[in-house]
Order: structure tokens, then C-alpha cells, then sequence
């Protein structure tokens, strides 16, 4: 028998990503990271369990949809963080942010966001045009 490792099988239901549209959404990803305690060098997405949860669009190299089952891991392969994305598409503008996120450092839990919704480190990013659009969609 042939051992292959697919992309489906490493990239899980994200492999409708292309490179360019990952990376972007990786680095904002990453980079929301300490406002939820986890503050860590090296870390990286692990995208093999993530599931499409909704609505999806076309932009940059491939299909941007909002994903749970993302898994966080640091410079040893320790899972430190998982979520669910969201992210906001406009002509001239792009976000990803995670709508639910836990994460831990061993055992124990750092932080826990489990209402959707746009938090407020996430809402100062957002152009003053778009804000009433997503007035709805903000956490209280």
C-alpha cells in the first residue's frame, strides 16, 4: 500500500487556501494571540482538523471560509491554543480574528473567549466606514 499524505489530509477542509490568502490569514491569527495570554515565540497554525462552519468567499489566492477544529502549536509541537476563525471582507479591506479561542499552557487554561463576536481589540482595527456595518456583530 502507497502512503500518501494528501493536502486535504495536512491542511484539513482550509486547503482551499492558496499560499498567499494562509500566510495572511496565519499572521493575523498569530498576531491576536497576546491579547489572549499566550505570547510565545515560534508558534504556528495547524489547520489538519478544521471543519467549515459557514459562510466563505473568494479573495487573494484562493477561498477564505470560517473554520473551527484550528489548533495552535508552539516550537514543540505542544498544542497551546484552539479556535474558531471569523473574518471580515470588504473591497479594501481583510480581517481574520478568532470568534472562539482557548488557550493553555499545559493543562492549565490562560484565557477563553466563547461568545462570538468581534472583541474590542479586533474593533479598534476596523476602518470608521465599516463600523456600523458590524455594529451587530460586536461583543458587548
Amino acid at each position: 500500500m502507497e502512503n500518501k499524505t494528501s493536502a486535504t489530509q495536512h491542511l484539513g477542509h482550509s486547503n482551499v487556501m492558496g499560499p498567499e490568502l494562509r500566510k495572511l490569514v496565519e499572521t493575523q491569527l498569530l498576531a491576536e494571540l497576546p491579547h489572549y495570554k499566550m505570547d510565545k515565540p515560534n508558534l504556528k497554525i495547524d489547520w489538519s482538523n478544521s471543519q467549515v462552519e459557514g459562510h466563505s468567499t473568494a479573495y487573494l489566492d484562493g477561498t477564505v471560509e470560517n473554520y473551527s477544529g484550528i489548533l495552535v502549536l508552539d516550537e514543540n509541537n505542544q498544542i497551546v491554543a484552539d479556535g474558531w476563525m471569523e473574518f471580515i471582507l470588504e473591497p479594501d479591506f481583510f480581517l481574520a480574528y478568532w470568534d472562539h479561542i482557548t488557550t493553555r499552557e499545559g493543562k492549565k487554561k490562560l484565557s477563553e473567549k466563547q461568545m462570538p463576536g468581534i472583541p474590542k481589540h479586533v474593533w479598534k482595527q476596523i476602518p470608521e466606514a465599516l463600523k456600523e456595518k458590524y455594529s451587530r456583530k460586536r461583543l458587548k
